[in-house]
């Protein structure tokens, strides 16, 4: 009996990071606060937003996905079109992982594009695990009370092509006063690298 009490604590104690790293915000659920460093180091928080609608985006320049979105303009054409929303981007990248980049490498990366929305950085993923941020783009829209209204892929086409931005559909209901619909797809794009 006691080595059965053993072995199934030791299965909890390993199996513990795996289900906090799991957590997902749901749509409907109050988005977590944050307190994260932009590129110049100056420290930004969700709730100073408070009031405005916050779109959320997980970024690694070095996945083939959001350099593709990059240089497509995905993400900067609506950034244009809606210039009373806040976009902020997230880099939760571990600094041991290969694909991480430094801040100022990120601003290169940024300015090369025409990005001018901030990139927060979370290398110790605390973040992105809040979040349940599963790959490099993954978005949340967040509505001005503080709601995770859309979570999930920047678009229909994970080869290119799209023909839904679901990021810009989520705006764009949320400014009529609708429900999100979808509020939930399935991102797609690198596995964020904790």
């Amino acid at each position: 009996m006691p080595r059965t009490v053993t072995t199934l604590l030791a299965l909890v104690l390993l199996l513990a990071p795996l289900t906090s790293a799991a957590a997902t915000v749901a749509v409907g659920d109050a988005a977590p606060d944050f307190r994260l460093p932009d590129l110049d180091g100056r420290e930004v928080t969700l709730s100073e937003f408070r009031g405005k609608v916050v779109v959320l985006q997980w970024m690694n320049p070095n996945c083939p996905f959001i350099a593709r979105h990059a240089r497509e303009g995905t993400m900067t054409k609506i950034v244009a079109d809606h210039p009373e929303i806040v976009f902020l981007a997230i880099n939760s990248t571990n600094p041991e992982q290969k694909d991480y980049l430094t801040p100022e490498a990120h601003a290169a990366f940024n300015r090369e594009h025409g990005i001018g929305y901030p990139v927060l950085y979370d290398p110790a993923g605390e973040v992105g695990r809040a979040y349940g941020a599963k790959t490099t783009p993954h978005l949340f829209v967040i509505d001005p009370e503080g709601i995770v209204r859309y979570q999930g892929a920047i678009d229909d086409a994970p080869r290119g092509g799209a023909t839904v931005n679901y990021v810009a559909q989520a705006l764009a209901a949320l400014a009529a006063g609708e429900p999100v619909e979808p509020a939930t797809t399935k991102p797609y794009g690198c596995t964020v690298k904790y």
